[in-house]
């Protein structure tokens, strides 16, 4: 069984770590052999170090990064949690680039996550 209170906390402290651009804070959510997939942009990203690319391609791309939740339900049975966030991201250029994301996380035993399903309402400010 999971922990409701795990569930609630885990996006975002993620978030803030992400928002923070703390690459190690960020990847300490994830299992080893997580996977990582931007729906919308048909993209899937596997393990730490694929992962791990993808963030330092966001952090570099944006001079400001910002993921406020406006939703989150977690299914304690099945250890999942999903988010809805309004996200008003600043290229280093200084251009605005806001988006509205879900994000569907799936938790291992040990509290990690094992899977995380993102969808974008415009283009994906991740890449490979």
């Amino acid at each position: 069984m999971h922990d409701r209170a795990h569930l609630l906390q885990a996006p975002g402290a993620y978030f803030d770590a992400v928002d923070a651009k703390d690459m190690a804070t960020a990847l300490s959510f994830f299992a080893p052999d997580a996977t990582f997939t931007i729906q919308s942009a048909h993209i899937t990203f596997e393990g730490h170090d694929e992962i791990a690319s993808m963030f330092e391609n966001f952090f570099g791309d944006y001079s400001h990064i910002e993921h406020n939740i406006t939703n989150i339900v977690v299914d304690e049975t099945e250890g999942r949690a999903s988010t809805e966030q309004s996200c008003p991201h600043v290229k280093t250029d200084g251009a605005l680039d806001h988006v509205t994301t879900c994000n569907f996380f799936s938790f291992d035993e040990s509290g990690k996550f094992s899977r995380v399903i993102v969808w974008i309402d415009g283009a994906s400010p991740l890449r490979d």
